[in-house]
């Protein structure tokens, strides 16, 4: 073409390329506010990248690696040294998401089992349960969160679905449609404590500044026959204290402080116990898990007030304990992948002082016999001072003496070589032993 040519229809070629950019620019426009207010086709988009990463890798996440040829499922480095009682541990059990729970001596020989399956528990999905959160098929649903109570009997959470008790012979007594997950805490005053949800798919949520799809945690105070007797969402019990600014960390934008999804994740519920002494809590106090805003608390349930309040001190933790003294000892994921340097890869366990706020690290996790879980992972301080660590997604529990020794360590080996993730491992007390298990068995037959 001649240049007198492109002159005269250069308006022709202005109009064209403004056009391109006022589309283009209506399109970005759009894409940013269909992002933040989760209109169309930003819920579309989001299912198909759920369901292609479910097809590419459907429960294999539930699974670690291949087991070493010589690797076994129980051994011992210091026998003498292991504290005594037997173990619960929970875990997963094969290719897909269902779990075993096994009580199991130091040997790794069962002495009593439950394996508890979605499919058998609900074989029809109640209506109350979101589309998103349901099962796909046949792959089922993990557990997470489980109390062995004084009958035989145990509480656990279908991951993000329900709240259900189930005898020693593997009969289920009650369930709930209350999206249980994480945790369940028997507490000495009798009743149960788990942590819930409240799910907002989409619309109001009820909650200022939080757009759906929106995940408000709740905790849900329950009696041992399955009766809900209250609840109560996290994010009342952080606005009722003037804490409104961890509501909005998630949150990095300047225009706008609208959140949605997993703002805060509860992953663990625990009670102060009646009979421990105390210069800052009560027996009844609840101490709740935040892991996305790295915040542990303690709360009067009657009142909401926040008597005890960390952040910052761990990074994507987990399984907050009360100790004496008013000690907390926290599971420290410490989850700084993909980065490897300067500090490497490992968990570990912390302590913070309720009376001062400093903290400490009672355990690490680094070194050759160490430990390190991204996600999940539970810990227990036992009586003869060792702490026994659930690494969850390397599929172990360990027990190291106080100066981080390994005394013993349990690896989930499952069919074909595979190492399944332990959701859960505890030493269980005294009266719970041997002879007490037998006694259940001679019930179920």
């Amino acid at each position: 073409m001649s240049s007198r040519g492109f002159s005269k229809n250069l308006p022709f070629y202005l109009f064209c390329a403004s056009l391109v950019l006022v589309i283009s620019g209506s399109a970005f426009s759009y894409g940013v506010i269909a992002h933040r207010n989760n209109l169309f086709p930003i819920p579309t988009a989001k299912k198909l990248v759920a369901e292609v990463r479910e097809l590419l890798n459907p429960s294999d996440r539930l699974l670690t690696r291949e087991a070493a040829p010589d690797q076994v499922v129980a051994e011992a480095f210091l026998p003498d040294q292991v504290a005594p009682g037997l173990l619960m541990v929970m875990g997963i059990r094969q290719r897909g998401r269902d779990s075993f729970v096994r009580i199991m001596d130091r040997d790794g020989r069962i002495l009593h089992e439950w394996v508890p399956i979605w499919s058998e528990v609900w074989p029809e999905v109640p209506d109350s349960i979101p589309e998103k959160l349901r099962p796909r098929g046949d792959v089922g649903m993990y557990l997470h969160g489980i109390e062995l109570l004084p009958d035989g009997s145990i509480v656990a959470n279908f991951e993000h679905l329900s709240t259900f008790r189930m005898d020693a012979c593997g009969e289920v007594l009650w369930k709930l449609d209350n999206l249980g997950h994480h945790a369940v805490h028997y507490s000495d005053q009798g009743v149960l404590w788990a942590a819930a949800e409240r799910y907002v798919a989409r619309g109001p949520t009820g909650h200022q500044n939080h757009g759906a799809p929106l995940r408000s945690w709740t905790l849900q105070k329950i009696s041992e026959t399955g009766e809900v007797l209250r609840e109560i969402e996290i994010i009342d019990i952080l606005r009722q204290n003037d804490l409104e600014g961890l509501l909005f960390l998630s949150n990095i934008r300047n225009s706008d402080t609208l959140v949605t999804g997993d703002t805060l994740h509860l992953n663990d519920v625990d009670v102060f116990p009646v009979g421990q002494p105390s210069e800052v809590f009560a027996p009844g106090d609840i101490m709740v898990s935040l892991r996305n805003i790295n915040t542990v608390f303690v709360f009067d349930p009657e009142t909401l007030e926040i008597k005890f309040i960390s952040t910052g001190h761990v990074l994507r933790h987990h399984d907050p304990d009360f100790l004496p003294n008013d000690v907390i000892s926290v599971f420290d994921n410490r989850n700084l992948v993909p980065s490897t340097e300067p500090i490497p890869r490992a968990s570990r366990i912390v302590e913070i002082d309720a009376r001062t706020g400093a903290s400490r690290v009672a355990l690490s996790g680094e070194g050759e016999d160490g430990f390190f879980t991204a996600i999940m992972g539970v810990h227990q301080r036992l009586d003869n001072g060792n702490i026994l660590v659930t690494s969850s997604a390397e599929g172990r529990a360990l027990e190291y003496l106080p100066d981080g020794t390994l005394a013993w360590r349990y690896t989930n080996i499952i069919e074909g070589g595979l190492i399944g993730r332990v959701l859960m491992a505890k030493v269980l007390p005294p009266e719970m032993d041997e002879a007490f298990f037998a006694s259940l068995k001679t019930q179920c037959q």
